[in-house]
């Protein structure tokens, strides 16, 4: 039994090795999905990637990306935000990316009299910013890839409520090849 468990652990790693190998880096397009962190607003998001394969080293991407978080006083914040960057491998896998952002965010206000919630006010706002990153995508099979990708967003002026005019985003997903 132990022998037969061995041949088949090592006919998956064969064959996952096999994948990288075969692993075609030509153009064309990729789609995916991710889960990523925002630092300013410290909420988690889900965001959706289309990137198109230019040549071996350089891709276009665009990522867009939506989130909620709660805030103090039972407000809430909404952030969509639509990113096209371009990307660079530097070494292996490792990618450069640089690019702009548009940012549309909704604070929905909630006003209370005498303790009881009275109404609504939808606050809304758009930026324009710039980013700039770096990133890591792994083979996993011939057509899907697990990526890991970190990056900073300046943002043209402050937002609201948000005081501050840049932010950090982590964010990790799967593309697949199209």
């Amino acid at each position: 039994m132990k022998n037969i468990l061995l041949l088949l652990c090592f006919f998956a790693g064969f064959s996952i090795i096999q994948a990288q190998e075969q692993y075609n880096d030509s153009k064309g397009f990729r789609a995916g999905f991710a889960a990523g962190y925002l630092s300013e607003i410290e909420s988690i998001g889900g965001s959706v990637d289309l990137l198109y394969q230019i040549d071996q080293k350089w891709s276009f991407g665009i990522t867009t990306l939506f989130t909620v978080n709660e805030l103090p006083n039972k407000e809430r914040l909404k952030w969509f935000t639509t990113d096209l960057n371009a990307r660079y491998k530097v070494y292996d896998e490792f990618y450069m990316l640089a690019g702009g952002q548009y940012l549309y965010q909704t604070l929905i206000e909630k006003t209370y009299i005498g303790g009881f919630e009275s109404g609504e006010q939808a606050v809304k706002d758009s930026n324009f910013g710039a980013n700039i990153g770096a990133g890591y995508i792994y083979h996993l099979l011939s057509n899907a890839n697990v990526f890991a990708e970190i990056k900073y967003t300046l943002l043209a002026d402050e937002s609201v409520p948000v005081q501050s005019s840049g932010y950090m985003q982590a964010r990790i997903g799967m593309v697949f090849d199209l």
